[in-house]
């Protein structure tokens, strides 16, 4: 009698797991919908990130571009104590630097309302545009030292 129970009790238990481990091999399946549910996940993820760095750049090229009108200005403070032919030539560099800081302005306008896909696009002509800024200004102040 107790040989049959073991037994019964054993093939239970081989039943059991058995069926266990079935369940666990189901719970391992991935279906279409657990792929779509995480696609998404992922994707919104991305598109998070994407405009976090978008915004953390944006605050990045707004602060330089202010610190570099900033900066223009004093420059154009300068300039008015120069007199003849020298203040001509600095006025004109000055007109220079006013119109690449205008077109680096409107660069930043641009990324400003562009979507988070294509910000990057956006961030090469921006980037662009304020290296253009920054050598002008390095070179115009070249003149006042």
């Amino acid at each position: 009698m107790m040989a049959i129970l073991r037994m019964t009790v054993c093939a239970a238990l081989v039943l059991a797991v058995g069926q266990g481990l079935c369940y666990a091999q189901d719970e391992d399946k991935i279906s279409p919908e657990v792929i779509k549910k995480q696609a998404e996940k992922t994707l919104e993820s991305a598109k998070k990130f994407t405009l976090q760095q978008k915004e953390e750049y944006q605050k990045k090229a707004e602060a330089e571009l202010a610190d570099l009108g900033k900066r223009i200005g004093e420059l154009k403070d300068k300039a008015a104590e120069a007199k003849g032919d020298a203040l001509t030539a600095l006025e004109a560099r000055i007109a220079e630097l006013k119109g690449k800081q205008k077109a680096a302005e409107d660069r930043l306008k641009d990324l400003r309302a562009s979507s988070a896909q294509a910000w990057q696009d956006m961030k090469t002509g921006l980037d662009g545009a304020l290296n253009e800024l920054r050598k002008t200004y390095d070179s115009v102040l070249k003149h006042f030292k």
